[in-house]
């Protein structure tokens, strides 16, 4: 699955080694956080799930509503520091994090007075409960914020390994906090509190962390940074590298980062929020556990997105469309045969996974299987990241319209679909309001790449994929539902993927989809090299 051609002036090994990082500590944590929220929907009520999930989701949109963006700036202006300068520039984005954390906090705590008209749906005791935890997860809120960008910070400073053990690290001490207590018998009081002491934790450290690999003196450096430096200059000319960046000039290039994100993550919760107002709190339960995708699914478009965006520039600025659509196709092609059986296969078992993962004696959540496998189509059409190449053709703005677009389409269509076919409804117009947008994207690339919408993506090679994985699916259907009929969930879910995922690699050479160039560096990836 080689992407990155060696040919290219920025040493293939670095390239390689980042998109590593980013996607083993993505899925990683990702699933950390699955395995929370499967913790805690087994050791919680139905109405304490729902309490926890509410709050939860709150205290995500605050933070991702206070970052503004600010995290991204790291890689943009850090290769145009001086060493020493990186300290000062990591500080001044740290306190305006701080600043804006508080802000959120302050925010969440005045959202407790508009609880009981938003909530009108939920029993009076289930929003004095929210009403109580609220003010922690504010603190919460206002230690974690300025702690965002470390990730970047890490990255930027070539310091891979010590990223990725970073992300790991702080995502366990999380999962620790919250699901210790509840697993103790000590409820959502101390599991609250617990959460607290994992911010203070996480602040804490994180300062320790980058004083050290931020040194005062230039002296202390990494020699490994002047080592990238002397390769980003071969590959983009030298440069003059600036002792301060202003926060205005920081503050205009994140900002609109920040609102295309923010649009973007709002995307994610509004279902859940149109669910809570509209439908009782247990349904907002079941659809909290429908409305989760697969973790490495989502993350592997991502991850190459932000490996080859650069390359997508350089062959903009050349003008060579021709080089710039080979390699889309490319990469679209190699995320295919990982992202669509993958998503295929989950569909299929989905009342197997959500059995086995989210139910407990008494507590059924058979409601949540037929919005689960419609949430989880969407994946389907997430082959590649499609904001990277708006960006290598300078169309922010693009960006954030279809992030708007998108918003505005899932509230005009899941809000009635809720009413009228509750959580079903607002899972399939998720659904649609996500193809009608996927379109429009398509057509806006084609106007940068001159192509018509229908040939912006590979369809030839991703139709053949989705057929064959299609195919394999349906007998793997029939087998489940009429040979595997009484076998325990975990067995079902282990034999059925074992044996579609062999039919279809097996398939998948014979046709000439698969190459051996692939098999060598799914083996390269497996290896964590990047760890070592």
């Amino acid at each position: 699955m080689d992407i990155v051609s060696s040919k290219s002036n920025i040493p293939p090994t670095s390239l390689t080694e980042k998109a590593g990082v980013v996607v083993f500590a993505r899925i990683t944590t990702t699933v950390i956080d699955l395995a929370l929220a499967i913790a805690v929907v087994r050791l919680l009520s139905k109405t304490d799930f729902a309490i926890m999930g509410y709050i939860l989701m709150i205290h995500e949109v605050a933070r991702n509503v206070a970052v503004l963006g600010f995290p991204d700036s790291v890689f943009y202006y850090f290769e145009r520091l001086t060493t020493t300068a990186r300290r000062g520039f990591a500080l001044q984005t740290i306190a305006t994090l701080l600043l804006s954390g508080t802000v959120a906090g302050l925010a969440i705590l005045g959202f407790i007075f508009f609880l009981p008209d938003l909530l009108s749906q939920w029993p009076e005791e289930s929003i004095r409960v929210l009403q109580h935890f609220l003010p922690l997860m504010a603190l919460v809120s206002v230690l974690e914020i300025p702690t965002w960008p470390t990730t970047n910070i890490l990255l930027a400073s070539d310091r891979q390994r010590v990223a990725a053990w970073y992300e790991m690290s702080t995502s366990i001490v999380a999962f620790g906090a919250l699901v210790l207590p509840l697993t103790l018998g000590y409820g959502l009081e101390l599991a609250i509190w617990s959460l607290v002491g994992y911010s203070v934790i996480r602040f804490v450290g994180s300062l320790v962390l980058l004083g050290i690999i931020l040194p005062k003196d230039a002296r202390l450096a990494d020699t490994q940074l002047d080592l990238t430096i002397t390769e980003k200059r071969e590959f983009q000319g030298d440069y003059r590298m600036e002792s301060r960046i202003s926060l205005t000039d920081q503050a205009k290039f994140a900002l609109p980062l920040g609102l295309s994100s923010l649009v973007g993550r709002f995307n994610k919760y509004i279902d859940k929020f149109i669910v809570s107002i509209f439908l009782v709190n247990t349904a907002y339960a079941e659809y909290s556990v429908a409305a989760n995708e697969v973790p490495l699914i989502r993350v592997i478009p991502l991850a190459v997105g932000s490996v080859l965006i650069s390359r997508y520039v350089q062959f903009n600025l050349q003008s060579k469309k021709d080089k710039l659509l080979a390699l889309w196709y490319r990469g679209i092609e190699k995320v295919s045969l990982l992202v669509i059986p993958m998503t295929i296969l989950f569909t299929i078992l989905a009342p197997e996974l959500i059995t086995f993962l989210f139910e407990t004696e008494g507590v059924s959540y058979t409601n949540a299987v037929l919005p689960f496998q419609l949430y989880n189509l969407i994946v389907l059409i997430r082959v590649t990241h499609y904001g990277s190449i708006l960006q290598a053709f300078g169309d922010t703005k693009g960006v954030f319209y279809f992030s708007l677009n998108l918003l505005t389409a899932n509230v005009l269509l899941s809000v009635p679909m809720t009413i009228y076919f509750g959580i079903i409804g607002t899972a399939l117009g998720t659904l649609i309001a996500n193809l009608y947008n996927w379109l429009l994207i398509l057509r806006r690339i084609g106007g940068h790449m001159e192509l018509p919408f229908w040939k912006v993506l590979p369809f030839p090679f991703y139709g053949k994929v989705l057929a064959l994985s299609l195919s394999i699916g349906a007998v793997m259907f029939m087998v489940k539902e009429y040979l595997l009929i009484n076998i325990a969930p975990f067995y079902s879910i282990l034999s059925i993927s074992l044996v579609y995922l062999v039919m279809y690699i097996v398939a998948s050479r014979l046709i000439g989809l698969i190459s051996q160039q692939d098999w060598n560096t799914l083996k390269h990836w497996a290896r964590l090299s990047f760890l070592r």
